[in-house]
This record gives structure tokens, sequence and C-alpha cells, in this order.
């Protein structure tokens, strides 16, 4: 057992505006929350750790990221148009060596886990690096992303994928496998509805990149610019595909998709799409610096999607199209972005948001609960919670538990 003497505490439990304790302590054993005490005692044998002049909060949720991508930090130049990006994307991955590959995706590890993240929903394309998440300092929630637009190749990847599902260990709480419909235009309607089907199977959570662009809400609706040129140039067109017609949200509302997803980006959803979001959705994530990073005019609307009951996240995408893999700079630049939602918000949003929309565990300091911790000293006892992390000087927290033990202190 483990006692943790904290200045002050949110559980996140209740929802963004928090349960504040102060001047209390966290009773921590076997890697879980025992207690949350707003006293403190004086007789305790076990190791205690006094944080008395510091806040604690559950560990950050980085709800969506693309972290095997690492490796191509400074190689992408910012501000190019959306499919010109992921044709060099694709060059530059298929150019980067496993063993770079690999060391990159500790780095990033790394560089998370210093920035107060310690669940991490990370979009993986190659079965061969599963196995090495598990020697990351982060609980990992690994989403296969599934591209095949061609009708033809439906039935090869969902057997592969049913494999794939089938032979992953279960009961690992550090290591969960799930999967991932790169988007609208890359993958079948017949391919989405499988990767549903499997979902529900498996009981595990899929996610989506959903009304990214303009040009996805145009291919959708008209079936025609930049996205079906790189589909012909691919050789993956399929001619017998009709567009919908319909928004991506209304699109995947209509396969039966929708239902459970989690929903990344939402740049480009219209007043209509929120409802059914907030109807079926699992939940939305926000990337802050990759919105910025790509110059948009527009991002997702979040103060709708919290008022319409959907939980939204943060994440902060891959270097690919981000500055860093800094989650504290995506905290702040969600602040700067969206002046109407409060500092309050954006911390639910960074911790117990993300985990409900990748339906995880983490987020929350409750009993029974995953003893994965940040703190941060308080500089300013007089000053609301929330802007002990608005205003802490470095990139991360002063210390960082991961299931029950100090992985920075």
């Amino acid at each position: 057992m483990k006692r943790i003497v904290f200045g002050q505490l949110v559980t996140m439990a209740e929802g963004p505006d928090g349960t504040l304790v102060e001047n209390g302590e966290l009773m921590v054993d076997d890697g879980r929350i025992v207690e949350v005490r707003s006293n403190r005692s004086d007789a305790f044998a076990g190791e205690t750790v006094d944080l008395s002049g510091h806040l604690l909060l559950p560990g950050f949720v980085n709800a969506h990221c693309h972290l095997s991508l690492t490796g191509l930090a400074g190689k992408i130049a910012p501000g190019l148009p959306f499919v010109d990006w992921i044709r060099q994307v694709v060059q530059a991955n298929e150019a980067l060596p496993f063993t770079g590959r690999l060391r990159a995706l500790r780095e990033g590890a790394q560089a998370l886990s210093a920035s107060g993240v310690t669940s991490l929903v990370d979009y993986v394309a190659h079965t061969g690096l599963i196995h090495e998440y598990a020697g990351l300092p982060l609980r990992s929630l690994l989403l296969y992303e599934v591209i095949g637009f061609s009708p033809a190749r439906a039935g090869e990847i969902t057997s592969m994928l049913d494999d794939l599902l089938k032979n992953h260990p279960k009961g690992n709480a550090s290591l969960k496998l799930g999967l991932a419909a790169h988007a609208p235009y890359s993958v079948s309607p017949a391919l989405l509805q499988n990767l549903k089907v499997l979902a529900a199977k498996y009981r595990c959570p899929l996610s989506c990149h959903v009304s990214e662009v303009p040009e996805e809400v145009a291919f959708l609706r008209q079936g025609n610019g930049p996205f079906r040129q790189l589909l012909e140039e691919r050789k993956a067109w399929n001619p017998d595909w009709a567009p919908p017609g319909v928004s991506p949200v209304a699109y995947l509302s209509q396969l039966g998709v929708l239902e459970g997803v989690q929903a990344v980006h939402l740049n480009c959803v219209e007043m209509p799409d929120i409802l059914p979001l907030a109807g079926e959705a699992m939940g939305a994530v926000f990337c802050p610096g990759s919105t910025r990073w790509f110059g948009r005019n527009r991002w997702m609307p979040v103060r709708e999607l919290l008022d319409a009951g959907l939980a939204v996240g943060l994440g902060t995408d891959s270097v690919a199209s981000n500055e860093s893999l800094d989650f504290m700079r995506e905290i702040r630049l969600a602040g700067a972005m969206l002046p109407e939602v409060s500092r309050a918000e954006i911390l639910w949003m960074a911790t117990a948001g993300g985990a409900l929309a990748s339906g995880l565990e983490a987020g929350r300091i409750v009993p029974g609960g995953m003893a994965d911790v940040i703190a941060f000293k308080r500089t300013n006892v007089k000053s609301p919670w929330w802007d002990t992390v608005w205003d802490h000087p470095g990139s991360g927290p002063d210390a960082v538990m991961l299931k029950g033990e100090w992985v920075a202190r």
C-alpha cells in the first residue's frame, strides 16, 4: 500500500467540472486506486510520498495518435493540400526502415510520457509492431488501421483481421487491440460494415477519421475530386461505387457504422450532423496541433458536441502533421482555439473525456480505478486548480505514476 499526500486532487469522475478534494491523501495498492481521502491520517506504516504542494490529476489520455509515424518528424512540409500530403506521407513512410521506425516509436512514447500521457490510443498499420508497445511507458489501445476501397479485397482483409483479433491475448490491461477504418473515402462500404461486425464480435473499439477535410465531403456527395484521383492513381478505384450524396457522418449512419464509433477530427461537420453523432457515436477526438499545422480555417464544433452530450477527447495525431507529441502543448492549443470551452472542460477532455470517447477505463481517479496519476506543483495557491496546469513552467508534470509505480518524479 502506498500513500500520496496531496494539496489538491481532481477526480474527473463527475464530468467536466471535476470533483476537487483538498489537503487529503490518495491510497494506492497493486496498481489500483484504493481510496481518495479528504483528510490526512497520522499513522501509516507503508510508503508515503509528500506532494502536499501539488495538484493531482488522472494521467492524460492521448485519444488519437499514429506513433509509428514518429520517424517522419520534419520530413513533411506543412501547408500542403491534403491529398498531396497523403502522397508524401505514403512515400516517406514506405522508405522508413523498420529499425528506424522502432527507435522513433520508443522516442515518441517517451515524449508522450514526459508530457503527462499515461494512456495512448494509437492507429497502427504494422502487425509486427504490436508486441513492441508492451515495453513502452504507456497503457496502449492499438487500433489496427484498415484501408481498402476495392470491394474485391473486403473478404480477404476481414479474414485477416478476424484472425488478428482472435489470437490477441485477452485480459491485458496495458495493451488492448481494436480496429480503425482509415476514412470513408478509403474503405469500401462492405468493409466498413465488416469492421463494425468484427468490433461487435470481439467487443473492441472501432475508430475512423471522419469529416476531416472539405474534399472528403465533396467526394461523398459528388464522387469526384482529388480523392477519386488518388484512388485511381493507386489502382484502388471501384467504378461501380456510387457516391451516397450525403455527409460523411450521415453516410456512416446509413451504413450502420456510426453507432459506437470513435470519430476523429470532425472539422467539416454541419449542424445536422450533431444529433446523429451525439446519439450514435462513442465519442469524438479533437486534434488541435494537427488542425493548426494544416492551417485549417474551421475545426470541430467542440462546444456544440459537448452540449449535445458527446464525450470529446484530445489527440496529438502524428508528427507527420504536428510539430511535436507534447500533450501539454495540445491542451494549451485547445484552450486558444476553443475560447467558448472552459479550461476545466479542456482538462476533462484531456483525461476522462478522451477515455470515454475511446472506450477506456482510464482518465478518472476513483476507488478501484487504475492508479495512473500525474502531479503539478502549485505555484499560486489562490488560483483555480486548472490554472496550475496552464501556468506550469515545464512541458510536463512534475511526477507521473503509471500502474501504481512512479515513472517520473
